[in-house]
């Protein structure tokens, strides 16, 4: 008897063990947490100005900085395909109000002042909203193009776009989807099918839907250009740009006519949701 007492005594002991140890998994610490209320909005970055020395930049809400230091190309946070940010969809939790937003080059010793001030606005936020603030342009010609999101999921098998132009030296473009290739080679225009025509610079499409069945290549064309294959301004081909249930801001920036990788022509797709 005093064996299997013991012994029963023992496994006790190490399924307490056990219990507090998961228990303690269990318990994780994600730091203060602060939830979206009456007073607070949210807010992505569109960092869409191309520089040809590819300038670090950060923005500022109120002269704080919301942003550490970004590039063209990169929203913040979150990001998308065909971006230098990463594959995920979050915002800047903000308080709802007017916001001074500045765009500034940093120090290259950073001591939290600004080397130089590219841009300074102020912009309307309403509280409980979404929103993304494209930047596009350079220098004095910066502006920054506000859009308010709607997060609405389409259904299963559907991926859900607006589509904005940010290309400055393009008065309006024509998006295309079509045949799936990843080289310029394998283009074939005849299979080009046009989703979204005369799309002004500045300007954001209405909301459309592209079902995903299977994945194709995104391309973009001066509105009203020839389909063909020395027409397009830049092209690309993701599974990830046709995810599920997935809702995008479809962009093109860059500059017509320029080659360099900080310059040229891109179409790329941030995450909303």
């Amino acid at each position: 008897m005093k064996k299997y007492w013991f012994i029963g005594l023992f496994f006790c002991l190490i399924s307490a063990s056990f219990i507090s140890s998961c228990s303690k998994d269990k318990i994780q610490d994600f730091g203060d947490v602060e939830f979206l209320d009456e007073n607070k909005a949210i807010v992505k970055i569109n960092m869409a100005s191309a520089y040809s020395d590819d300038r670090y930049m950060v923005v500022k809400f109120n002269e704080v900085r919301v942003t550490p230091w970004i590039r063209g190309r990169e929203p913040y946070p979150g990001g998308g395909y065909n971006t230098r940010g990463p594959s995920s969809s979050e915002f800047l939790l903000v308080d709802a109000g007017n916001i001074n937003v500045k765009i500034t080059v940093p120090k290259s010793t950073d001591d939290g002042t600004d080397s130089l001030v590219l841009y300074t606005t102020s912009i309307d936020v309403k509280a409980g909203s979404r929103y993304t603030l494209h930047v596009t342009d350079t220098a004095a010609n910066t502006k920054i193009i506000p859009v308010e999101e709607t997060f609405a999921l389409p259904d299963s098998s559907y991926s859900s776009y607006r589509f904005v132009h940010l290309m400055p030296n393009v008065e309006a473009i024509d998006l295309y989807y079509g045949f799936y290739s990843t080289s310029a080679a394998g283009q074939r225009p005849d299979q080009d099918s046009l989703v979204m025509s005369n799309i002004k610079y500045g300007e954001v499409s209405p909301t459309f839907l592209i079902n995903r069945s299977v994945t194709r290549t995104w391309k973009i064309r001066p509105a009203g250009a020839a389909v063909s294959n020395e027409t397009v301004l830049a092209y690309y081909a993701n599974a990830g740009s046709t995810l599920n249930q997935r809702q995008y801001n479809a962009y093109a920036m860059g500059w017509a006519g320029q080659t360099s990788a900080f310059m040229k022509p891109y179409i790329s797709f941030m995450l909303v949701r």
